[in-house]
């Protein structure tokens, strides 16, 4: 084999290269964390002060069993209007959103969820203050 040929084999080798590594970056999906992430933004400040009131008073405590992600009130926490959102950060279509009464245990079956990570974020009202409690599961 002559230069030319080399030449010409790893530029074809190099193409082919840069081909397979397009294609798989096209068949991914690139979706954005939040669909309203810009608008979420805007309101960052009203976040990190429902983070402040949930730090003051007693926390809310997520568990991982066997069959179901718990969610604990403590018993002298009035805790109302829980709304837990269930985030998968590489598929939105996995996304869940579950509201809850006033009682003090939460559960998610693991049934409904799909193995992966799952970013954890827990909205409630505590004497009228939104509060807001962020955390990261693995099921």
């Amino acid at each position: 084999m002559n230069w030319g040929k080399g030449l010409v084999l790893a530029m074809v080798l190099f193409v082919g290269f840069i081909a397979v590594l397009t294609g798989l970056k096209l068949s991914k999906v690139n979706d954005l964390e939040h669909e309203n992430y810009y608008a979420r933004e805007i309101n960052y400040e009203q976040e990190i002060q429902a983070q402040r009131n949930a730090n003051a008073f007693e926390k809310l405590e997520i568990k991982e069993q066997d069959d179901f992600v718990v969610i604990n009130v403590p018993e002298n926490l009035n805790a109302s209007d829980v709304k837990v959102i269930l985030t998968r950060p590489n598929d939105k279509n996995l996304d869940k959103e579950y509201r809850f009464d006033d009682a003090k245990m939460h559960l998610i079956s693991k049934d409904e969820l799909t193995l992966g990570v799952y970013k954890v974020e827990i909205l409630y009202k505590v004497e009228g203050k939104d509060c807001l409690i962020k955390d990261e599961i693995k099921i």
